[in-house]
This record gives C-alpha cells, sequence and structure tokens, in this order.
C-alpha cells in the first residue's frame, strides 16, 4: 500500500526541479489535518471534482448552448479534457501532474451561462463595480462561495492550485482573498493548463462547427494545421484519398490528430526551454521568470491563432450560434435589475452575503453561478 508520505516521497524522485511538489506545498488558508492516503494536490482535484459549481458545468455553454444537441462540448466535457491532456503533458514534462488536474478541472468553474457572451454581459454590468472575469470568479467560488458539508464554506484548496487559476489579472476591486496575488503567472503547471485549454477548444470547437453544419471542412482545408491533421489521420488508417471530407470516422480522426500534434509540439517545444533554462532552480524561480518556459514553437503558435481567426469569423460569429445565446443573454440583465429592485428574493444563503459583498456583487455571484437551463426558467423569479 502507498500512504500519502510514499506518494510525496515518488514526487521528490521523479518530477523536475521546476515542478511543485505537494510536501512543499505552502499549504491553505486554513490549516488542515493531511489526508493520510492522498497528497494535498490529489485531495483539491478531488474537492473541485465532487463540487456543485464543478457539477453546474454540464449544462454550461461552450460554444452552441447545451440544449441544442448532446453531442456537442459543454464546460464540463470541456474542462474533463482539458485535464486529460494537461496530466498527459506535465507527466511528460515531469511536472506535478496532480496539480496540473486540479486546476484543469477548476479552471472554467467561473464561467457565467452562455459562455463567453453571458461574461460579457456580466463585466457590462460591473464595470463600475470591480468588474468581472470568469478566471477571477473561479477564485471566488473554490474560496468563498461553494458550500461544502458540515455548513464550511469554500474548498480551502492550497495555494499554488490557487495561484494556478489566476491565469490574467484580476480586475482591480474585484474581491477576491486576501492572501492571493491579483496577476500571474501561475506556476509551470498553470501554464501547462492554459496552453493545453486552447489546444482543446481550438482542436474540439473546430469539431463542434462541422458537426453542427454551420461550416464546412472547404472552410478550413487550405489551414496548415487542419490539412496537416486530415493527412496525418488519413496515412495513420491507411483510408483511401478518395473517403469524404465529411465522413464522420475522417472527422473525428481529424481532430484526434490535430489534438496529438498540438501537445506533442508543446511538450517538445517546453522541454527544450526547461532543459536550456540551468540557472532557474526551483519552481519559484520559474514562476517569475515568467511564460518563456511554457510554449508551443513559433510555427505551431502562428498556425493556431490562424485556425482560432477562421473559427472566429465564420464558427463563433455565425449567426445561429450568436441568435441562439444572445436570445437567452438578454435575460441575464433583466434578471439582475429584477433582482436589484429586490434583493429579497434572492435565496437565503445569498441574503446572508450582502453586508459582506454589497447588492451587486452578490447578484452577480447568484447570476454567475447559474446554468444556462436555470436560466431559461428565470422569466420572471420575483413574483
Amino acid at each position: 500500500m502507498l500512504n500519502r508520505e510514499d506518494l510525496e516521497a515518488r514526487e521528490v524522485a521523479s518530477l523536475s526541479r521546476l515542478a511543485c511538489r505537494a510536501h512543499d506545498s505552502k499549504g491553505r488558508r486554513i490549516p488542515e489535518e493531511e489526508d493520510p492516503l492522498r497528497t494535498c494536490f490529489q485531495r483539491d482535484r478531488d474537492r473541485i471534482l465532487h463540487s456543485a459549481a464543478f457539477r453546474r458545468l454540464q449544462q454550461k455553454t461552450q460554444v452552441l448552448p447545451a440544449h441544442i444537441g448532446d453531442h456537442y462540448r459543454t464546460r464540463l466535457t470541456h474542462s474533463l479534457e482539458v485535464a486529460q491532456l494537461a496530466r498527459s503533458a506535465c507527466l511528460s514534462l515531469g511536472l506535478n501532474p496532480d496539480l496540473a488536474e486540479a486546476v484543469a478541472l477548476a479552471h472554467d468553474i467561473g464561467h457565467p451561462p452562455f459562455g463567453h457572451v453571458g461574461e460579457r454581459v456580466l463585466q457590462e454590468i460591473m464595470k463600475d463595480h470591480g468588474g468581472f472575469r470568469h478566471n477571477a470568479q473561479g477564485l471566488r467560488i473554490v474560496d468563498l462561495l461553494e458550500e461544502r458539508m458540515g455548513g464550511e464554506v469554500g474548498l480551502n484548496l492550497c495555494y499554488e492550485t490557487r495561484v494556478c487559476m489566476i491565469k490574467s489579472k484580476i480586475p482591480e476591486g474585484f474581491p477576491i482573498a486576501e492572501d492571493l496575488p491579483r496577476e500571474g503567472p501561475p506556476f509551470l503547471e498553470g501554464l501547462v493548463v492554459d496552453l493545453c485549454d486552447r489546444a482543446a477548444y481550438v482542436s474540439h470547437d473546430l469539431e463542434d462547427a462541422l458537426r453542427s453544419g454551420y461550416v464546412t471542412w472547404e472552410a478550413f482545408e487550405a489551414l496548415a494545421l487542419p490539412s496537416e491533421a486530415k493527412a496525418h489521420a488519413q496515412e495513420r488508417l491507411n483510408l483511401p484519398s478518395s473517403l469524404p471530407s465529411n465522413s464522420h470516422i475522417l472527422r473525428r480522426r481529424t481532430i484526434s490528430s490535430l489534438v496529438s500534434l498540438l501537445i506533442r509540439d508543446l511538450v517538445v517545444s517546453s522541454d527544450k526551454r526547461i532543459q536550456a533554462a540551468h540557472r532557474i532552480r526551483t519552481p519559484h524561480e520559474a514562476r517569475i521568470t515568467g511564460r518563456e518556459l511554457i510554449a508551443h514553437s513559433q510555427k505551431r503558435q502562428g498556425q493556431i491563432l490562424e485556425l482560432l481567426k477562421t473559427l472566429n469569423a465564420l464558427f463563433y460569429q455565425h449567426p445561429k450560434v450568436l441568435d441562439a445565446i444572445h436570445l437567452r443573454s438578454d435575460r441575464i440583465s433583466k434578471i439582475n435589475d429584477l433582482y436589484m429592485k429586490n434583493e429579497k428574493k434572492l435565496p437565503p444563503r445569498f441574503q446572508a452575503l450582502l453586508d459582506r459583498w454589497g447588492k451587486q456583487r452578490v447578484i452577480c455571484d447568484y447570476i454567475a453561478g447559474m446554468t444556462d437551463r436555470f436560466l431559461d426558467r428565470q422569466r420572471n423569479p420575483i413574483k
């Protein structure tokens, strides 16, 4: 049997000098007794996985609203895919896979309903009240809002996990826990998660675009990444070149090849950078050094941006995508106005937070936590 001390010793023996080790964690805001079997980062992962905020991601939009079809990505499936990619990449780089997995599972829990359109609505509502960013909201959830058994509030995660969730600068005036910095960079595991996030959504949004029928393969076949991925898939499966581009098996294998190309490039490029950084000896030094240690090759970076530009023009901005989201995201503003007029209609646990955080922030917290489906039901929440 392996206990926590055995797992910590294994990390010391096997991980890179720049990896965050559980034994060296700065710890939790509220001290706790260590788990006998799990490292602190494994425990963080499990707390996130079992949280209500994580479960709500199953009904939150990635690009297409969750109700449109059963096979499109939601925030939940996307987060699971990012966790798998980040864990694999960190294992190859000698970084801490448990920390990366925890961060990946938590990286989108602050997203409001209806994706980035919903986020823009809340940004506008909160522009004079500390702003809104989904990564900052995720920190509020894990530190201050998520309810646990026994009446505890917040998941009380490790410092390293929380720092890796910052991702970008927290808006001035946005309330987060006092022990956190307001901007990154995160530890290297957090940087891996960030780039695996991009690799996942650029690949899987392409698959959802093709599955939806809103965009055809012809719009992407001249781009370097999709073209290389398709050729790789055909070669790997020994498929005839005459197979139609809209073939189900070719589409899925092309997306699989695209993910593989991106993650392999990320690992190879980052490994070269880490090996060349002889003077950097600790995870904290690596964090201070900045983002240059974890990166795609310049060639892949350009190809990713090219694909993202095409996805934005043809899929993210497609009238059917925007209409489906805008129709519902308009309700965010209306519901916000209704609760601003009568905050006593908020659920009791949110009413209890009014004195501490103020009416507008608490209403924002409540709306941001809603799923697409729950928001759809809030046609007139105040009777």
